[in-house]
């Protein structure tokens, strides 16, 4: 046994949590803070009309990773499962017949996506064929789905790989693929001019980039993976896809609901309007990454525990997650506080109509960061515990009942300020769900002895 793995079973909770979440939390954000200077190149050397042709982009490319995310994500924890109970060989296959699956889906929609591109444009809403926003967006995504294979397979391999005992290498795969991009950018979109197709290939370039990185564990000494003799079972791929599928949930309705925002916007406030949320939207993304970094942490923690049958252990690294949430949450909340007007300057400067709409959107979106990690801690936890439903039902939740609800109900109540804060109350009543379902599930548990 790895020290590593010996450390996820044995070792002093405070530390293994932080030797997990620290490293992955600042490859997320990194991650995410590659797609904030996206946004910052396309909003400054392309204008306000390509940065919201990329945000019209965004529910096809939630389709593309949501699918994703939701194989690798139960893959991976099951093959967690497997390396607790020392199975290995079942460990590997389950990661083998992870990655062929993704490759087939992978190829399946974004291949229907590329020839069907005018029928994704019309559903996003890109306007007419003479529109200036769909000229832009038919440019970012013809480029960008010509990569789509490398994301989730460079996201898969760092799961497998965390799985393993290896987190830092997991973590340096994608922080290698988010400076990778951030100098991309500044040479295709700052240098080059190159605009939304440029910010396009510098993603793409980068991720491939990130899955030679890590490729290379597979076949090293240091990996626990070997050639399994036979792959079993395929029909259990897709039980773990069902147990992963909070997290297609969560990238699918988050989809959605930006393109409702998008046509809110559009009908109320026009193009200053879109734009004002994308830059929200953009930097929202980089604190929801540090979010998702810590709590997504918890997956390997909790399905290898749960393997070895250690459920108290499993309880306290809920606790120091949701202990980080809160603490990382407070000082988001604060900054954006201070500095509410700091975020479209960055992006569009000497746009003074959209500088007012997005400042409006941050003090409203600064409440998000209160209960979003607290909501995503919760939601791995469910996941790593094989609770499929109830992470299902958080997933759901938050990412697209509440928030439509919310979309539908607020503006009619307060007018465009309740667009602001629909996101805000979505997740405030989610935590109320989470809650009690956790209590909820932690008394099924005690009836049955903790046999779950």
């Amino acid at each position: 046994m790895s020290e590593m793995k010996a450390d996820m079973l044995d070792g002093p909770v405070g530390r293994t949590f932080l030797r997990y979440s620290v490293p992955w939390a600042l490859s997320m954000v990194a991650t995410g803070s590659a797609a904030v200077v996206d946004g910052i190149f396309v909003g400054r050397f392309a204008g306000a009309m390509s940065l919201a042709a990329v945000n019209l982009a965004v529910p096809a490319w939630s389709l593309v990773s949501g699918m994703g995310f939701m194989l690798v994500t139960g893959g991976s924890v099951r093959s967690g499962r497997y390396m607790g109970e020392g199975r290995p060989e079942e460990a590997s296959a389950m990661c083998i017949k992870t990655f062929m699956a993704l490759a087939a889906v992978m190829l399946l929609v974004c291949g229907v996506m590329y020839l069907r591109l005018d029928d994704v444009l019309d559903i996003l809403g890109a306007g007419g064929d003479a529109n200036e926003l769909r000229a832009l967006c038919r440019e970012y995504l013809s480029t960008v789905l010509l990569f789509c294979p490398v994301f989730p397979l460079s996201y898969g391999m760092s799961y497998f790989i965390r799985v393993d005992g290896r987190p830092l290498l997991a973590s340096a795969g994608l922080g290698a693929a988010a400076l990778c991009n951030i100098m991309l950018d500044a040479l295709l979109v700052g240098y080059a001019g190159m605009g939304v197709r440029g910010a396009a290939l510098a993603t793409g370039l980068a991720y491939l980039l990130s899955c030679l990185v890590l490729i290379r564990h597979f076949f090293s000494v240091r990996s626990h993976y070997v050639l399994p003799w036979r792959l079993g079972r395929w029909k259990e791929v897709f039980f773990a896809a069902w147990n992963g599928a909070s997290e297609f949930v969560n990238e699918m309705s988050a989809g959605i609901i930006v393109l409702l925002f998008n046509l809110i916007l559009m009908e109320r406030m026009g193009g200053y309007g879109v734009a004002a949320f994308t830059v929200v939207a953009d930097a929202g993304l980089l604190g929801m990454s540090l979010f998702y970094g810590v709590g997504d942490s918890l997956a390997p923690l909790i399905s290898v525990n749960r393997g070895a049958r250690n459920f108290s252990r499993m309880d306290s690294f809920l606790r120091a997650a949701l202990l980080t949430s809160l603490v990382l949450g407070m000082m988001l909340f604060s900054g954006l506080t201070f500095f509410p007007g700091a975020l479209a300057e960055l992006f569009l400067p000497g746009d003074a109509e959209a500088a007012g709409i997005a400042r409006d959107f941050v003090l409203a979106w600064r409440w998000v960061f209160l209960g979003a990690g607290l909501n995503m801690a919760l939601a791995s936890y469910f996941t790593g515990r094989q609770w499929a439903a109830s992470s299902m039902l958080v997933a759901v939740s938050r990412s697209f009942a509440l928030p439509l609800l919310m979309l539908v109900v607020l503006p009619r109540l307060f007018g465009d300020w309740g667009i602001f804060y629909a996101t805000s109350a979505s997740e405030a009543l989610t935590l109320c769900l989470a809650a009690g379902l956790l209590l909820c599930g932690r008394r099924r548990c005690e009836r049955r002895g903790r046999a779950c």
